[in-house]
């Protein structure tokens, strides 16, 4: 997903400076306890409804993968899942819960459930398709 998603963003924003995965996990091992795993990081708030802000320990985190990744925003992805599809059988829906946060603040810019374009599970076209709702919703 992310490479779908760097590629996604930066079609649409070239001026977007997209860090993800393993450059991210590299920059957090580096700061040693200073970091945060971002494969680690606590997001069930999400799950429970619309959030205004995080607190810690997720706030503590997202600040911190922001100041050595100098990045004002972080994209979150909370949680995925597929789902068949109703219109078009055989095939499944790939939904995506995710977050947009300001690391300084902790405030929650926008939060979001989007769904991709219906295909087959093995599909590279299926997180294409997710990725690119994503970087619609959030570079319009």
């Amino acid at each position: 997903m992310d490479a779908e998603l760097r590629f996604a963003l930066e079609s649409r924003g070239p001026s977007v400076r997209w860090m993800a995965g393993a450059e991210l996990e590299t920059l957090a091992r580096q700061a040693g306890r200073l970091g945060a795993d971002p494969n680690a990081l606590p997001v069930a708030i999400f799950e429970m409804g619309e959030v205004e802000r995080v607190g810690d320990p997720l706030f503590g985190a997202i600040y911190r993968l922001g100041a050595i990744a100098d990045a004002r925003f972080a994209i979150l992805p909370v949680a995925a899942r597929v789902q068949a599809s109703e219109e078009d059988p055989g095939r499944v829906r790939a939904h995506l819960n995710v977050a947009l946060l300001d690391t300084r603040s902790g405030r929650v810019l926008w939060q979001g459930i989007l769904e991709g374009a219906p295909g087959a599970v093995d599909s590279p076209a299926l997180i294409a398709s997710m990725a690119e709702r994503v970087a619609a919703r959030l570079l319009p």
